[in-house]
């Protein structure tokens, strides 16, 4: 699992502080590093005080774009590094790169948002989580890079979707011999969806006995409030969160993204990863 690791670069600090997180992700799970810059079609990517002209942009991003792949090879082998250029809408190219690539995990920088922002706008970073098949790294600029990834946040819900976490939660646990805690979804006055709560958390502690993987279970009530899961997290000190990319069955045939795992993203100081749904599992075998 996990062959390639891929950073949005768009020279911010805020995506240069990804970057040292994507490097400490390759590093740890031995994988490829590619950086990678979209220029927009619409022409409103501005660098430093160089012309709008495409042509001057490329010409700056391929410098740029060198001495950060040199920086990352004082870390990771030179072979293991690479740097790309794509035309096109920055959502669209960095997941047809991941697609491309396969087997990969996309690190994001955000600046997050909230208020009207969020609910009509939505973050950059959302936006490509929205149309992604691979697990996204977002991370809020002013994060700690110094911080190893020690502790891993799961919610446990009773959703069909919840236990898919736990595959690529205990890699990543593995890999930096980090802690996972998992956190039971209970809902208030609902006994019988509680009994689900508990039969998954069971099964993730069996899986992560099995896979020899520290970890701690509680449980709570009433976290479907994006809020309180961040509140968790700081109060338990970890330094990764991992959500689905909830899905709501919207007709027969489609499905709409739900708004928990957005808010998240948008509003999380901590690191989110938003793991994509096999959406097989809504569908049963005579379908």
């Amino acid at each position: 699992m996990f062959k390639n690791v891929i950073v949005g670069i768009d020279f911010s600090d805020c995506s240069y502080n990804a970057m040292l997180h994507a490097v400490s992700l390759a590093s740890k799970l031995n994988t490829t590093l590619t950086l990678l810059f979209v220029v927009s079609p619409d022409e409103k990517i501005v660098v430093d005080s160089v012309s709008k002209e495409n042509s001057d942009i490329i010409t700056y991003a391929q410098k740029r774009l060198a001495e950060l792949a040199d920086e990352c090879r004082k870390t990771l082998p030179k072979e293991k590094v690479q740097f790309k250029i794509r035309m096109g809408k920055p959502s669209r190219e960095i997941n047809t790169e991941a697609k491309i690539q396969g087997d990969a995990i996309t690190v994001l920088g955000t600046h997050g948002c909230s208020g009207f922002e969020e609910v009509f706008i939505g973050s950059s970073a959302f936006k490509t989580i929205s149309g992604s098949s691979n697990p996204i790294m977002t991370i809020r600029e002013g994060i700690n890079i110094h911080r190893d990834l020690t502790d891993i946040l799961l919610v446990i819900d009773s959703s069909r979707e919840t236990l898919q976490k736990l595959k690529i939660a205990a890699r990543l646990a593995k890999a930096f011999q980090a802690k996972i805690h998992l956190i039971g979804a209970y809902a208030e006055k609902y006994p019988e969806i509680n009994k689900i709560v508990d039969a998954n958390i069971n099964f993730a502690e069996n899986y992560l006995t099995e896979k020899d993987i520290r970890f701690e279970a509680d449980t709570v009530e009433n976290t479907r409030k994006a809020d309180a899961i961040i509140e968790i997290a700081r109060k338990k000190d970890v330094n990764l969160i991992m959500v689905m990319k909830e899905v709501e069955l919207a007709s027969e045939t489609q499905f709409i993204l739900a708004q928990f795992s957005e808010r998240i993203v948008n509003r999380s100081p901590i690191p989110v990863l938003t793991v994509p749904v096999d959406t097989s599992i809504y569908y049963s075998k005579e379908q």
